[in-house]
């Protein structure tokens, strides 16, 4: 497999371990309270904790530091954006002064707290995200949501939907490689002219999938209906592992109150 691969498979969820164990609907529910946790946090300790206590988790799960990294790399970059926005637009109290010709910014003390204890939100948000989609398969989490009462309609399309990201994945690799050999990425204006091709040609072959993957689904007599229900049943080590996660919830709440 692939580094590229890696980053975007199932793979780590579907090892056996301690935490991909755990009932679905249980990480589920303690995911969105640490989100909101999170969330309503007035110091920057509890995402600090979150972040810290997800990352460390998925560490012990073997789980590379370079695909954490990878996964990691787009949600940090729009935190420290924001971090920088926050520094020289928030605040009252002068940090420092930067001059550039005859242009002056000014840093303001309030402007970095409130840019970490944003910054640690994303990153904590998104840490625990990560420890539910690599520490869970997708059609799992997919069948736990009908539990939730979600619509299945939204079910049934999330499930297409995930199913083939993955073959345009590949579709987009081909061409792109097909490109490579023609060296439609020797300078810049070619690559510029060869991603124009790409997308246009995505765009086709993904409207071309669709209506072939409808005429076949039809011919096998599907209508539109399908079963979809969540059959497990919550046993002694589920309500043990619900407690435990509670209980790390509750210690995240209290760490931002105490450090207030």
């Amino acid at each position: 497999m692939s580094h590229h691969d890696e980053v975007f498979s199932e793979l780590f969820a579907g090892r056996e371990n301690v935490v991909t164990e755990i009932e679905p609907r249980t990480k589920i529910i303690f995911v969105a309270i640490g989100l909101l946790i999170n969330l309503l946090s007035p110091t920057v300790y509890t995402p600090l904790a979150i972040a810290f206590v997800s990352l460390v988790t998925l560490l012990a799960l073997k789980i590379p530091p370079k695909i954490l990294l990878l996964r990691l790399a787009m949600p940090l970059v729009m935190a420290v954006v924001v971090l920088i926005t926050q520094i020289f637009f928030y605040g009252t109290t002068p940090l420092f002064i930067l001059s550039f010709g005859g242009l002056q910014l000014t840093g303001y003390q309030e402007g970095l707290a409130h840019g970490f204890l944003i910054m640690w939100r994303v990153l904590a948000g998104v840490s625990l995200i990560l420890l539910l989609t690599m520490s869970t398969p997708a059609h799992r989490l997919f069948l736990a949501a009908t539990w939730f009462r979600v619509p299945k309609i939204f079910i049934k399309l999330a499930l297409l939907i995930y199913r083939y990201i993955f073959v345009l994945m590949e579709e987009v690799e081909v061409m792109k490689n097909a490109q490579r050999v023609r060296l439609g990425y020797s300078n810049w204006s070619r690559s510029m002219k060869s991603l124009g091709v790409l997308g246009g040609s995505l765009l086709l072959r993904a409207y071309d999938r669709a209506e072939r993957v409808f005429a076949a689904m039809q011919v096998r007599g599907y209508t539109g209906d399908a079963t979809l229900s969540y059959q497990q049943e919550f046993g002694k080590r589920d309500y043990l592992t619900a407690s435990c996660l509670g209980l790390a919830l509750v210690i995240f709440y209290l760490v931002g109150q105490i450090q207030g």
